[in-house]
C-alpha cells in the first residue's frame, strides 16, 4: 500500500479555519492556507500577528482551540501526527546543547531522526561547510556567538533531509552575507529536492526574492496571499511608469504632465515615477513620452513592492502589548 504521505500529488499544507485563543486573547482567527509542495512560503506579519503560534500548531507542539482541516504531507495533523514529525524540520530559538561541539550537535540530531552514525557524520560535516562553521565544528557551542548559534540552529532543521521546513525569523542574527547565503540554498534545495520551506519573517527584501507565495498575517487573520507580485498588485492597485533620462538632460517633471494619462509625478533617483489613470493609459503615454526631444535612458514599468503592499496592508502597527503571542 502508498504511504499517502510520500505521494507527490496535494498541498504540503492545507488549512482551514484554524484559530487559537490563550484565555480571552485571539491569535488566530479563520485563518485558511494552501501551500503547494516545493513552495517557498513566507508567512509575514507584524510582531503579535500569530506567526509563530502558527508554526507551532503547524508542526504539533500546539493544540489549535478549533480547525475545520488541518492537513500536513498528506496527513491529518489531528491523528496522524506521529507520521508526519518524521518528515518536518523545525527551526525556533530552542537551545542547542552547549556543551556539545557543533558537529556533536547536528550528528546526534541526525540519529535521533535515525540516521546511522556514519551518514549523520558526514551530513553534520555537509551542513558545518554550507553555513561556514567547519572550522568550529569541533569547539563547544557555548563559546559560539549569537549568529554562529542561529546558523547552527538552521542546519540542525536540515540535517535529515526533510520534506518541509519550518523556519522562524531564520534571517535573525544573521549579517548580510550570511543572509544571502541562506536564502540562495533554501531556494536551491526547494527547486532540486522539491522540498517544501515555511518561513516566517518581516524581511520583506529577503522574502520577495526567495518566495514562490507568501501570506500577510495580522491581528490573527490572513489579509492577502498568493505570489508576491499578485499580493503586491492587488494591494498596491497603481500603474506606475520609470522615466530614466541621460544624465545631464534638461528634462523635468513639467515636460510629463501633459502627457496622456498622467496622474501624479514624482522625482527620485535623477528619474521619474509616473502614476497612470489606468493601466490602458500606458501605450499612449509610452508613445507621447519617447517622441520628446529628450535622450532616454530607459522607460519600464515599475510594479509595486512586497514592502509597499505590506504596509498597505498592515500600516505602521506596535506590537501587542504583552508581547507573548508572536
Amino acid at each position: 500500500m502508498t504511504d499517502k504521505g510520500l505521494e507527490g500529488d496535494g498541498p504540503a499544507i492545507d488549512v482551514r479555519g484554524l484559530s487559537k485563543s490563550f484565555g480571552p486573547l485571539t491569535a488566530l482567527d479563520s485563518v485558511d492556507l494552501t501551500i503547494p509542495r516545493g513552495a517557498v512560503f513566507g508567512l509575514l506579519g507584524p510582531n503579535g500577528a500569530g506567526k509563530t503560534t502558527t508554526v507551532r500548531i503547524l508542526n504539533g507542539v500546539l493544540d489549535p482551540t478549533s480547525v475545520t482541516k488541518i492537513d500536513v504531507l498528506g496527513h491529518d495533523l489531528r491523528r496522524e501526527a506521529e507520521a508526519v514529525r518524521p518528515q518536518v524540520g523545525v527551526q525556533t530559538d530552542t537551545n542547542l546543547y552547549e556543551r556539545l561541539s557543533a558537529r556533536e550537535n547536528l550528528s546526534a540530531f541526525g540519529r535521533l531522526y535515525g540516521m546511522d552514525t556514519p551518514s549523520s557524520r558526514s551530513r553534520a560535516d555537509e551542513l558545518l561547510e554550507m553555513f561556514g562553521l567547519t572550522d568550529r565544528g569541533a569547539e563547544r557551542v557555548e563559546r559560539f556567538s549569537k549568529g554562529m548559534k542561529q546558523k547552527l540552529l538552521i542546519a540542525r532543521a536540515l540535517v535529515a533531509h526533510p520534506r518541509l521546513v519550518y523556519l522562524d525569523e531564520p534571517t535573525a542574527g544573521l549579517d548580510p552575507e550570511a543572509s544571502h547565503e541562506l536564502m540562495t540554498y533554501i531556494t536551491r534545495v526547494s527547486r532540486e529536492a522539491h522540498t517544501t520551506f515555511f518561513i516566517t519573517s518581516h524581511r520583506l527584501d529577503e522574502m520577495e526574492g526567495v518566495c514562490t507565495a507568501v501570506a500577510v498575517l495580522d491581528d490573527g487573520r490572513i489579509r492577502a496571499s498568493g505570489p508576491p507580485e499578485q499580493v503586491a498588485r492587488e494591494a498596491v492597485p497603481r500603474v506606475r511608469v520609470r522615466v530614466t533620462p541621460r544624465v545631464g538632460s534638461d528634462m523635468t517633471a513639467g515636460d510629463l504632465t501633459t502627457l496622456p494619462g498622467v496622474k501624479e509625478i514624482l522625482s527620485l533617483d535623477g528619474a521619474f515615477a509616473v502614476d497612470l489613470v489606468r493601466e490602458d493609459a500606458v501605450p499612449s503615454f509610452l508613445r507621447a513620452v519617447v517622441a520628446l526631444p529628450f535622450d532616454l535612458l530607459g522607460v519600464a514599468e515599475e510594479p509595486p513592492t512586497l514592502q509597499e503592499a505590506y504596509l498597505a496592508l498592515v500600516g505602521n502597527h506596535p506590537a501587542r502589548a504583552d508581547g507573548q503571542v508572536v
